[in-house]
């Protein structure tokens, strides 16, 4: 069935009773806009043109930090393409004995691992540098005997044994072999329709087949309810959702929480929806790559795994690209990400990475044991025959108390997100207005910019390196968030917002600012700056907001405290002094994100303010 001396690929997607097979040359590519492109409909139909898969060093297209290794860029043109049925292609299978000569083994001992969790909380979130972090360990072995025959009889035993994933797959590149079970869908286009799928919070399967019914039910529950577990996947989403903010500029919603089961483990996870008229590798590249597998802003995220990891991840967290034409001849994009995968070389070499969330109230410990939960389908396979795993979860699925423990997850987010909502065109609260967004290099604004943009105003994003005060004319301007300690006045992204805010000032020209903007103006307002007793990276908390209740989200390590005898100022903040949210004659400052899923009425919020400072 398969020329193993040629390239191709195998793919079961979503559990279906068919693989497709893809065959044709690869060739290795410096760009994503050098993948080649196919126009118009083809005579059968539907039909693939391309498949690549991505390396994670593909991320310096947009310019943030990495590593860069020998990996590049592979592309198959697809020449042939045929489905054949699941049981067909298996039969067809030659034989081969998959045996390990060594390994596996990790480079970094549990020890080590736990150290460098414990490192990023305390160094890198502690002190206001993401919310979130995923750092993998590295798993080496080598395959005794090694042929391209070995790769297939190691894709037969995941398809045999393993479940519930996005896909299963293997791509020979005539020398390599990468063979995967990804759970995670990274992107999809497919006429206009956009859709990412943030999965975070991992639910360990291993024993529950010894317990009783009951048992399991309240495990899953716990899991359900656990404030760790529930606060990792709304970062993710919000992540996720300033990709989804910039990609999709005809508006989205967010469907879920569902939980997806595997034979090792299950997930918690959303879906995320839009529409968009951009080209697909356009998208694929504005997308690159997942929080989920990166960490949250992902462009500091990437200066974190730069510092931490020594190597280059080579093409773990990146993702497998199928592009291909439909009946119309329009573009689609279907492209998962690629993780609990296995790099293959010609020796028989092999790699695996397996990585976890690090969030500020993360136990190393548990880390650990998530990472060893995430690599254990792959690694069963890698070692043996696996035995097939019990779907332990089917009927709780369905159950009315696990139903509610997930919808209970959406009963104090925002509901804007979850409504299918477009701009307003050509009306609108704030129609006229004009807004100059300063990009502190944090994705958050281009949600805070579609909240404007739905409020009718118009928008422009800014980084701050580029940003000239003089050059944005009456714009309202937002100083926005981003990574970093305020009170770090030196450095030049502070100072540049620090004079922007005193001229704003100065000038009495209305302005917003958010997060580190907010911190920036307290300062330059003379109030004290100083780090929070308790990190609030990615939580919600119901405030006092100038005298009305408000459940609003929080991604800070610092923040100001209150003076009382500022008379001009007004401010939202807590028993001990903190500022949520202050008040001046012509200006706002948020320390929640009233942009974020965690903040129930953040439009409302955003337009009250806004018309306040303009006199609207």
């Amino acid at each position: 069935m398969l020329d193993l001396t040629r390239p191709f690929a195998v793919i079961q997607k979503e559990d279906q009773h068919q693989v497709l097979i893809l065959t044709g040359a690869v060739r290795t590519l410096d760009r994503l806009d050098q993948i080649p492109r196919r126009q118009g409909k083809h005579p059968a139909g539907r039909r693939y043109d391309t498949l690549s898969l991505v390396p994670f060093s593909q991320i310096k297209e947009k310019g943030f930090a990495v590593h860069q290794g020998d990996e590049t860029l592979l592309c198959m043109e697809i020449e042939e393409q045929r489905e054949v049925p699941v049981a067909e292609f298996l039969a067809s299978l030659p034989a081969a004995a998959v045996g390990l000569e060594s390994g596996p083994t990790f480079d970094e001992s549990e020890e080590d691992y736990r150290r460098t969790v414990q490192a990023v909380i305390h160094d890198e979130i502690g002190e206001g540098e993401g919310a979130n972090f995923v750092l993998p360990r590295t798993c080496r072995a080598k395959l005794g005997g090694y042929t391209p025959a070995v790769a297939l009889n190691l894709l037969r035993r995941l398809i045999q044994a393993d479940y519930g994933t996005y896909w299963k797959y293997l791509f020979f590149d005539g020398s390599r072999a990468f063979v995967g079970s990804t759970p995670e869908k990274h992107l999809s286009v497919d006429k206009g329709r956009v859709v990412m799928n943030p999965i975070s919070g991992t639910f360990r399967k291993a024993g529950l087949d010894l317990l009783a019914p009951s048992e399991v039910r309240r495990r899953l529950t716990a899991f359900l309810k656990d404030p760790k577990e529930i606060n990792e996947l709304f970062m993710v989403v919000d992540e996720e959702l300033k990709m989804m903010s910039k990609m999709c500029e005809r508006g989205g919603m967010i469907i879920g929480p569902l939980l997806r089961e595997m034979s090792r483990l299950a997930h918690s996870e959303y879906l995320l929806v839009g529409s968009s008229d951009r080209d697909v590798v356009d998208l694929l590249r504005d997308s690159m790559f997942a929080a989920t597998v990166t960490g949250s802003p992902v462009e500091n995220a990437c200066r974190i795994i730069a510092k931490y990891e020594t190597q280059p991840r080579r093409y773990y967290a990146s993702s497998i690209a199928l592009i291909g034409r439909d009946e119309e001849g329009e573009a689609f994009l279907d492209s998962p990400i690629l993780i609990r995968s296995l790099e293959i070389d010609a020796q028989g070499g092999v790699q695996l990475r397996v990585g976890a969330t690090l969030v500020r109230d993360s136990v190393p410990e548990e880390e650990v044991r998530e990472t060893a939960a995430k690599g254990a389908a792959v690694l069963s396979a890698l070692q043996g025959e696996p035995s097939p795993q019990p779907r332990l979860l089917d009927g709780l699925l369905r159950d009315a108390l696990v139903i509610e423990c997930l919808y209970e997850r959406n009963q104090k987010l925002s509901t804007f997100w979850f409504l299918k909502q477009e701009q307003t065109l050509g009306g609108g609260p704030l129609k006229g207005l004009r807004f100059a967004l300063i990009d502190n290099e944090d994705d958050f604004l281009a949600m805070f910019g579609h909240l404007l943009e739905h409020l009718g105003a118009k928008t422009e994003i800014i980084p701050w390196k580029r940003f000239d005060l003089d050059q944005v004319g009456d714009a309202i301007v937002v100083p926005g968030p981003g990574p970093g300690n305020p009170s770090m006045v030196q450095d030049p992204k502070m100072a540049l917002n620090g004079r922007v805010i005193d001229r704003l000032l100065k000038d009495q020209r209305p302005f917003l600012a958010v997060c580190l903007g907010h911190q920036i103006l307290c300062q330059r307002l003379g109030l004290k700056l100083g780090k929070k007793a308790e990190l609030t990276q990615g939580v919600q908390k119901r405030i006092d907001y100038f005298g009305r209740p408000e459940d609003v989200g929080f991604y800070n390590t610092f923040c100001g405290f209150t003076d009382p005898a500022r008379k001009d100022l007004g401010f939202s903040s807590s028993e001990a002094g903190e500022v949520h949210a202050l008040r001046g004659s012509h200006f706002a400052g948020f320390q929640f994100h009233p942009e974020s899923i965690l903040t129930a009425h953040g439009l409302a919020i955003v337009e009250e303010e806004a018309r306040r400072v303009t006199g609207r």
